[in-house]
């Protein structure tokens, strides 16, 4: 084959241009699998979603035709919208009668329920009335996630009031409110709490 006729030379640049293009679109870039965690680097990492965290606090068709004030040993509040009440089944005050803690499950779910700590500047040692306590636990908690759906922190503002002690019967009647801290770190207005509690 002569390379002088125009026709060949032709052939061969086609050929070889031919031959070129075919090498460069088989240099792509591949990965190897040969490791558990080999991945490219042009791929895009897409995190994990977050932990799921506890619910609002939902709307307790049981607490909507509560008494004022509440029974003996209940308890109930307002969060937001929803309303929530049930019993308490604990409630034990230290031996200077100076703070106390109670606690019980929703009326609407036994796996929910309410703590408050109250840390009195007094002490509950005779009959007293109109005592605002500043310095308060509250936890609101949820035991299907496990976690809680309302907390407090020590700069977190809540009250308990004791509107009446009588020191004979050791019932303590009053209210409680502020703001509770959810999962996510938003506040919500925790109010109308009220409780009933007797404090042996």
């Amino acid at each position: 084959m002569s390379f002088s006729n125009p026709k060949h030379i032709l052939l061969v640049i086609v050929s070889a241009g031919i031959f070129i293009l075919l090498n460069i679109s088989g240099c792509a870039k591949e990965y190897s699998f040969e490791g558990a965690n080999t991945r490219p680097r042009d791929t895009v990492i897409v995190p994990p979603p977050p932990p799921p965290s506890a619910s609002e606090l939902p709307h307790c068709s049981s607490c909507d035709h509560l008494t004022t004030p509440v029974d003996l040993n209940h308890w109930s509040l307002k969060a937001q919208q929803a309303q929530a009440c049930g019993t308490i089944d604990t409630a034990i005050i230290t031996l200077e009668r100076s703070s106390f803690t109670f606690f019980g499950p929703s009326s609407c779910s036994r796996d929910t329920g309410m703590v408050i700590t109250a840390y009195l500047n007094e002490s509950l040692d005779r009959d007293k009335t109109n005592i605002q306590v500043d310095r308060v636990a509250f936890y609101y908690y949820d035991r299907v996630t496990p976690s809680y759906i309302y907390i407090t922190y020590p700069t977190t503002p809540f009250f308990v009031h004791i509107d009446t002690y009588n020191h004979q019967t050791k019932i303590a009647t009053g209210t409680f409110g502020g703001s509770g801290v959810k999962v996510n770190g938003s506040n919500t207005v925790i109010s109308e709490g009220k409780f009933s509690i007797k404090l042996l």
